[in-house]
């Protein structure tokens, strides 16, 4: 399995003129989602922390300009030769929840999915907060079923430990 580093992803990012914003949010996701596996490992949890690192980095690197940003960084990202990577970034999203391939199954994509969650523009807050922002943002009404899921994830992933905001 080849992952990128954490420089040849940064690279890819500015070579695909994802923004200061995204990235940004993006580097704040991984060192969040970095965190997560830390207190995995505290439960001898294996973690693949380069690819937690990688899809972190690299999950909305078609997040402008995009029909459906899950599918086309999924599809970049293959097509770079990071198939294994592709897979994380294919199970970032909210919008495909209700098909099978594209839900959370490994703890590496448990992890870049739930720390996306927790992190608004480069800040850490709540699934709470975040989901706020997500209504405003895309305009949706109905976000509980998307908010228990990724409660269901938190306390998979914390167990009763809590992350710092």
């Amino acid at each position: 399995m080849t992952i990128p580093t954490k420089e040849v992803c940064l690279k890819i990012l500015k070579e695909n003129n994802v923004s200061d914003n995204i990235i940004a949010h993006s580097e704040a996701v991984c060192d969040f989602a970095m965190k997560v596996a830390d207190l995995l490992k505290k439960r001898s949890i294996h973690v693949n922390r380069n690819l937690v690192a990688a899809g972190a980095l690299l999950h909305d690197i078609k997040k402008i300009n995009s029909d459906d940003h899950v599918v086309e960084g999924f599809e970049l990202v293959k097509s770079l030769g990071f198939p294994e990577l592709a897979q994380v970034i294919k199970k970032h999203g909210l919008a495909h929840l209700k098909e099978q391939e594209f839900v959370p199954k490994t703890w590496e994509e448990k992890i870049v999915f739930y720390a996306d969650k927790r992190v608004k523009s480069d800040k850490i807050v709540s699934v709470d907060e975040r989901f706020e922002y997500i209504k405003q943002r895309y305009k949706k009404d109905d976000v509980a079923k998307e908010i228990n899921f990724t409660k269901r994830i938190e306390k998979e992933l914390l167990g009763n430990e809590k992350l710092d905001l």
